[in-house]
């Protein structure tokens, strides 16, 4: 997936996220970056919260089920949905 570095403003294409620990480096400017985790938990939310919403009010299904399927099916759908929109930040430790 390419991104934009926040630092240099050059595309790079951004690893996955479990494909790193903490952070990463630019290939062009060596920055430390990684990606926003307020993004990762709005994404996370609003989509477990949708789904298991959907679950309860039209497939009439247990909460604590619906939030185990939606919880899942986020995990799942998270490498091809979602990481393309999470932004690029820098590190600074």
């Amino acid at each position: 997936m390419t991104q934009r570095c926040p630092h240099c403003q050059i595309e790079i294409d951004a690893p996955k996220i479990n494909a790193y620990e903490d952070n990463f480096v630019c290939p062009h400017c060596a920055a430390t970056l990684a990606h926003s985790q307020i993004d990762i938990f709005f994404y996370a939310f609003c989509f477990i919260a949708l789904i298991s919403l959907l679950l309860i009010a039209i497939g009439h299904i247990n909460t604590f089920i619906a939030l185990v399927i939606a919880a899942g099916s986020y995990r799942l759908c998270r490498n091809k949905l979602f990481e393309s929109h999470f932004r690029l930040i820098r590190c600074t430790h």
